[in-house]
């Protein structure tokens, strides 16, 4: 049932490791949550329900246009909320590919349904991630829910890993991107190109089998081969652009294991695994005028 007070919501963010794109088509990926945060506040009101985001740039109502706006709209109309006003703070990264709108539309539901089961915040969340995103895979919804490190599958959902926290550099390129905008590109080329695409995303797809194993195993040098390897299959695909791949030698330049775009690519964010040398990587970076900072892949939820 919604609540008729005030109340508030926490959801974090998530970073794939592996699998980007793959991951849309039955492939696997390797991901796990982030100690990056959103957290709303919800407030009845008269009239309008609204959203504010300012860290984003965000101010939207149930009257506005845009993907926001419909997200807001839609977990409305999930949760069955009286108009209130959402007040969001967050110090995750928006349009980065680290899983910001669905971080947001978990806090939400949270907030919305503070006594819905997870399977319900898990449905009313995927309904406002929609709005966002053209076909969204549900791994970032599900991490941020689950936290941890994992793999995933569309069919099968998450597998969680019992494995360590994983140190990783991101890197913020400064380019917006739009997830929705690389999935379409990407089913577009796999339309037309006569299988090139697809054999890529094969590709890809044995590239996250083998990192599961070597990180299952401890083995991070092949790990970050791994990453490597999933960049150029993700760069051959056309979702990373030059200011990535740049970002991407700087950081192998600066001692990285291994190194790759995550998220959707076009822009966004980049990582690197570089046990013991992250604040060499992050200094590489911020030498070329790239925010950087280092986070601990397997974050609780």
């Amino acid at each position: 049932m919604p609540s008729s007070r005030a109340t508030s919501a926490s959801a974090g963010g998530k970073i794939i490791l592996l699998g980007e794109h793959s991951v849309v088509y039955g492939h696997p990926a390797l991901a796990g949550a982030i100690d990056k945060t959103v957290t709303a506040c919800s407030t009845p009101i008269e009239g309008d329900s609204s959203l504010s985001v300012p860290a984003w740039d965000i101010e939207v109502s149930t009257r506005d246009e845009g993907a926001p706006a419909q997200a807001l709209r839609a977990l409305i109309e999930a949760t069955g909320a009286q108009p209130t006003r959402l007040d969001v703070t967050a110090d995750l990264p928006c349009a980065a590919g680290l899983g910001s709108s669905a971080a947001l539309c978990l806090a939400v539901a949270r907030c919305l349904a503070p006594g819905a089961s997870d399977a319900e915040h898990r449905d009313i969340a995927g309904a406002g991630e929609a709005q966002f995103h053209h076909r969204p895979s549900g791994i970032d919804v599900a991490l941020s829910q689950q936290g941890g490190i994992a793999s995933y599958t569309v069919d099968g959902g998450l597998v969680p890993l019992d494995v360590p926290g994983l140190p990783l550099v991101v890197g913020l390129s400064g380019v917006c991107r739009s997830t929705a905008t690389q999935v379409a590109r990407v089913a577009a080329r796999v339309a037309d190109d006569g299988g090139l695409t697809s054999g890529r995303i094969k590709d890809m797809g044995g590239i996250v089998t083998a990192g599961i194993d070597a990180l299952s195993s401890g083995d991070l040098d092949a790990l970050g081969v791994c990453m490597s390897q999933c960049h150029r299959a993700l760069r051959d695909i056309g979702v990373s652009i030059a200011t990535l791949d740049a970002m991407v030698a700087t950081a192998m330049e600066a001692g990285a294991l291994g190194a790759k775009l995550t998220g959707a690519g076009g822009g966004g964010a980049i990582i690197a695994l570089a046990p013991g040398r992250e604040q060499q990587v992050c200094a590489a970076l911020e030498e070329q005028d790239f925010q950087a900072f280092v986070t601990t892949l397997g974050a609780n939820s």
